[in-house]
């Protein structure tokens, strides 16, 4: 977007020729290509946008996560509100943008900030199953994530 607050037509061109070259695209030239056409067109490309974040987050060809993985998952966690709640996929994209969120906070070492997105997750697999009429509600499940101490006499709750 220019000062003038008009999508630069270049950039929607550029943005949209990166998507479909034939050869391969690097994760970051995904994501740059996402950001424009996201804000020219949000409703096909805010997904494709989140996703994209999430996938650049984790570098599989090395094993490690990129060192702004945190900053990432929080850009796909906006993109993800930012759909349309009418869109039927905004849920199930969301929960993922915020389990990823919330795995990189915990691994940041801020506990309240990804139990506060566990609950947004919960909030969603609750509603999910209510419409759905299944019994099996996502976000209760074990985490994976790394236990940490309880303090003495608070229970344990038990996993659905």
């Amino acid at each position: 977007m220019n000062h003038s607050g008009k999508f630069d037509q270049d950039d929607i061109v550029r943005a949209r020729n990166v998507l479909l070259a034939s050869g391969r695209r690097t994760p970051l030239e995904e994501v740059d290509a996402y950001r424009v056409l996201s804000r020219v067109s949000p409703a096909p490309y805010l997904p494709l946008l989140a996703r994209a974040l999430q996938r650049l987050s984790y570098d599989t060809s090395v094993g490690k996560w990129h060192p702004s993985s945190l900053a990432l998952c929080e850009e796909a966690v906006a993109a993800a509100r930012s759909i349309d709640p009418a869109e039927t996929a905004r849920a199930d994209v969301l929960y993922r943008a915020l389990d990823s969120f919330q795995r990189q906070l915990y691994m940041a070492g801020r506990r309240a900030e990804g139990l506060a997105m566990r609950a947004e997750m919960l909030a969603i697999g609750r509603a999910q199953a209510e419409v759905t009429g299944n019994s099996e509600v996502r976000g209760l499940e074990d985490t994976g994530l790394p236990a940490f101490p309880r303090k003495a006499g608070i229970p344990r709750l038990p996993m659905s």
